[in-house]
């Protein structure tokens, strides 16, 4: 379990200074209060289709914005269904796992792009994904005329499906 926890330690290194973190539970806990089954709303409304669960949801993301095959199948091996991470899944494809850290700076770097240059709805000035995903979320709450409070905005399905259109379009065949 030694071997596990510095590796966690060592991916979330990539992760902590983004907002992002695990608690003791092995949960992942996101930036600016979104949780994994808000993101996967999210994401539904940005894509335009729906998902089983929140770790699909992400890992399609992922694939959609260039996030490496490689990292998203090794994170489809060790995160669960509602994104918790799997202690014991990391414990069992450690040297996969230990082989990915230095890639796992892409999903952070990816989505960070993604909200501000394919979106365009979170400032450009943005510095880190906790500022892209609270910017993001001020942004949208002015597009939508409600207020910045995450489930505010996806109770705007509409809304939120016109202001992520233009990337739908885009990005149409370059699903992961």
């Amino acid at each position: 379990m030694k071997l596990v926890n510095k590796l966690i330690g060592k991916a979330m290194g990539t992760f902590v200074a983004q907002g992002v973190s695990i608690d003791d539970e092995g949960r992942l806990c996101l930036p600016d209060g979104l949780t994994p089954d808000r993101v996967q709303r999210f994401i539904e409304l940005c894509v335009g289709r729906e998902y089983e669960c929140p770790r699909d949801a992400m890992h399609d993301l992922f694939g959609r914005v260039g996030v490496s095959p490689r990292v998203v199948a090794i994170l489809n091996e060790i995160v669960h269904e509602h994104g918790d991470i799997d202690l014991a899944a990391i414990a069992h494809h450690w040297r996969t796992a230990a082989s990915a850290v230095p890639r796992f700076h892409e999903i952070p770097t990816r989505f960070q792009n993604f909200l501000v240059h394919d979106l365009g709805l979170a400032d450009p000035s943005s510095r880190s994904l906790e500022d892209a995903v609270s910017s993001t979320r001020r942004n949208a709450a002015i597009q939508l005329g409600c207020e910045p409070d995450w489930d505010q905005i996806l109770d705007l399905p509409e809304g939120v499906s016109d202001l992520t259109a233009e990337w739908r379009r885009r990005s149409v065949g370059n699903a992961g």
